[in-house]
């Protein structure tokens, strides 16, 4: 199974049961149930200035990942603010409040895992009241080793994943086991200029949204172009494989659910295809 589509503006909607517990917030659902997913949910969240979402509790994690804005959060003891390519980690059942004092709206990308429920059943989300925020929020400092759960995106320690029909192609791990997320994996990647990553498949989902660059996708012997704000979803199984176009680098978020097996999370068909041909003597 598989879904391709685009953030469209025009479609963010305030969640269900948010309207009476947030101002001024939307949310466009990009991979959930209704594709097909049974991992994820994954969305893009927008907060105009000032707006607000009330002290929630969730039964699941969440990952978020500002694209623009500064957005304050409120999460169990600490409160910060978070810029653009800064990143947070929610744990299970962690209270959590947002706001944007801000001139600009405030826009992230989220995950969260396990998938939260559709409307009409047992709710995942309780708000609790809201207890007042102080008059000064700082930004978090992430040379300091007791900060946990939260950082900033650069480039660096990358990962050159390699293989037979791979090339140009390497991943930043920033919200894994390691950082303290248990139910999903999140990263950035990047195809440089004639980049290519061949078929292949994994044994968990994986949703793509793209942030620049273009590349052509194939999913299950079908091609679809891929430009900035384009997601595309991958479920179980599903044969995909990424082609750098135009003069620019290929660039997007990813995520994974549930996380890769300790070994064989990638099956490289071209690898693989070479036991086809039989050894020489």
């Amino acid at each position: 199974m598989y879904f391709v589509g685009k953030f469209d503006e025009g479609r963010s909607a305030v969640p269900s049961g948010y309207e009476r517990h947030s101002q001024g917030y939307d949310r466009f659902a990009m991979v959930d149930h209704s594709v097909g997913s049974v991992h994820m949910g994954v969305g893009i969240c927008r907060l105009q200035p000032k707006g607000s979402v009330e002290l929630t509790v969730q039964a699941n994690e969440k990952g978020i990942y500002v694209l623009y804005g500064d957005l304050e959060i409120k999460r169990g003891e600490e409160i910060f603010r978070l810029s653009a390519d800064d990143y947070a980690l929610f744990p299970y059942g962690i209270p959590q409040a947002y706001r944007n004092r801000g001139h600009q709206v405030a826009c992230w990308f989220e995950m969260q895992a396990p998938q939260p429920k559709p409307p009409g059943g047992w709710q995942d989300t309780f708000f609790v009241g809201d207890e007042g925020w102080p008059g000064e929020v700082r930004t978090p400092n992430l040379e300091d080793p007791r900060t946990k759960l939260v950082g900033h995106f650069r480039e660096q320690k990358p990962q050159f994943p390699s293989g037979a029909a791979i090339q140009g192609l390497k991943v930043f791990l920033f919200m894994d086991r390691e950082f303290g997320a248990q139910h999903f994996l999140m990263m950035r990647g990047e195809l440089a200029l004639g980049g290519v990553c061949g078929l292949h498949d994994h044994p968990i989902e994986e949703s793509y949204f793209v942030l620049s660059g273009e590349a052509d996708m194939e999913i299950e012997g079908k091609k679809f172009h891929l430009q900035p704000g384009v997601v595309a979803w991958t479920g179980v199984g599903t044969s995909h494989a990424f082609f750098q176009k135009g003069n620019a680098p290929f660039r997007w978020i990813e995520t994974q659910a549930p996380p890769f097996p300790a070994q064989n999370g990638f099956r490289n068909y071209a690898s693989w295809d070479k036991l086809r041909t039989p050894a020489k003597p």
